[in-house]
């Protein structure tokens, strides 16, 4: 399990990455996560900069990728 930090609009959440839907764009310095439960958490950083570490926690959380 591998949680990540968010800044919300009201402090700092720590998320499971596997929990999360999608990032959707507000504006260039706000997104909003949506979690697998149908939770919005309204954050103030770039949808682009959460998006990139959710994908980097999956990744690290699957392992490496299988040699053929």
């Amino acid at each position: 399990m591998v949680f990540i930090e968010v800044k919300s609009l009201a402090g700092v959440n720590y998320i499971r990455a596997s929990s999360v839907v999608a990032v959707q764009y507000v504006d260039p310095k706000k997104c909003t996560v949506v979690l697998g439960t149908g939770v919005l958490l309204q954050c103030s950083e770039a949808a682009k900069d959460v998006a990139d570490r959710i994908e980097a926690a999956v990744a690290a959380e699957a392992g490496p990728a299988p040699s053929n």
